[in-house]
């Protein structure tokens, strides 16, 4: 997710124009010069996030509890909204995301990068078009945006000349099989609230 809030640079920064990198961001971060509790970088400006809904907050813990207790016990790497070392200019915060087994690293090698989901309400739209397109940049093979307004998730898959094809669309009533984590599916329909959740993320 993102939002249109970008921290504004310091002044010695602007006359450059130069983007920050993962590193200054940490740096700024710790120095308490950073306004935002819950940022991520992208292409090398720093954005806000923005609050979550309750369908919002009910599917990332749903989707984050089955992913991380399927496939963290059998030494994949499971991120729960935490930032995602993508580049030296990117680190976004993905909602959920899996990687090959092995020690976490500033620059997470594509192949190693097996799965990225995004929970999308209000957010739709930048998830399909910005957020797909800096994944497709970096080599990620598989995005899944979950679309809890439409009931299905777009799934993205094998980025050529940086950008996906069209995504194939899986209502929540079907089954979903990452193609590069083998034993593993999920149905969202299994995962919805047994009470309607209306308001927005």
């Amino acid at each position: 997710m993102s939002d249109t809030a970008v921290l504004p640079r310091p002044i010695a920064r602007e006359a450059t124009r130069l983007p920050f990198t993962m590193d200054e961001v940490l740096a700024l971060q710790a120095a308490g010069k950073v306004p935002y509790k819950r940022t991520q970088l992208l292409d090398g400006e720093i954005h806000k996030m923005p609050a979550d809904g309750l369908r919002h907050i009910h599917y990332v813990m749903k989707i984050g509890a089955r992913v991380f207790q399927a496939l963290e016990p059998k030494g994949f790497v499971v991120g729960l909204q935490t930032t995602l070392h993508l580049s030296r200019y990117n680190g976004p915060s993905p909602d959920v995301y899996v990687l090959s087994a092995g020690p976490l690293v500033k620059e997470t090698p594509s192949e190693r990068i097996l799965l990225v989901a995004e929970v999308a309400d209000t957010t739709l739209a930048d998830d399909l078009r910005d957020s797909a397109s800096r994944y497709a940049r970096h080599g990620v093979e598989e995005y899944w945006v979950v679309d809890v307004r439409n009931r299905r998730t777009h799934v993205h898959l094998n980025p050529r000349d940086g950008a996906y094809g069209e995504p194939k669309r899986v209502p929540f009533e079907d089954e979903l099989r990452p193609t590069r984590i083998a034993d593993f599916v999920l149905r969202v329909a299994d995962l919805d609230p047994q009470t309607p959740l209306d308001d927005a993320d």
